[in-house]
């Protein structure tokens, strides 16, 4: 008796959410064909319920977590982005600076103007890897490592998304 009952509950169940699931998509589109306007207080007018990508596109917030840059002359070489980045995409080589090279070099007074006491040697980020986790910048005591709005940056290779910011190149807008 108790194996009929399971039965008959699991039908009803299936018939239970696929009804939920339909009705979910057919007051969508209701709502997109203008048949149904006022819904609980909210005006839901009528029209396309998407946009058309990549004619129209859309408006990213600010402090959304998208291709990471490197605003090199601000980088102390510190290597904390590289220590605290969970998937290691981020590889930075540095040396001391020799007495010949300007031991009083300072960052821009955008970046803090904080002494540069190693030579960056490298400084590259593979964004095949990057998680947009925003560790990196977080730590970054210059703040010359940034996320930026730029969402479309994709590639047919994947090697081309590991980017060299010392000899930075690529043919996607150059972030501001």
């Amino acid at each position: 008796m108790s194996a009929l009952k399971e039965y008959f509950g699991n039908i009803f169940t299936a018939v239970k959410t696929v009804s939920k699931g339909m009705s979910i998509t057919g007051r969508a589109f209701l709502k997109s064909n203008g048949m149904i306007k006022n819904q609980g207080g909210y005006n839901y007018g009528a029209g396309p319920v998407t946009i058309s990508y990549p004619e129209v596109k859309d408006d990213i917030p600010s402090i959304s977590r998208n291709r990471l840059f490197n605003h090199v002359e601000g980088c102390i070489a510190c290597n904390q982005c590289a220590v605290i980045c969970p998937v290691e995409c981020i590889t930075i080589e540095s040396r001391r600076k020799t007495p010949e090279e300007n031991p009083d070099e300072r960052t821009p007074e955008n970046f803090g103007n904080k002494p540069v006491k190693l030579k960056l040697l490298q400084f590259d980020i593979d964004e095949a890897l990057c998680c947009f986790c925003g560790l990196c910048t977080e730590v970054c005591p210059t703040e010359c490592l940034v996320h930026t709005t730029e969402y479309e940056y994709s590639k047919y290779d994947r090697d081309s998304l590991n980017y060299d910011y010392l000899r930075f190149k690529d043919d996607n807008p150059f972030p501001k």
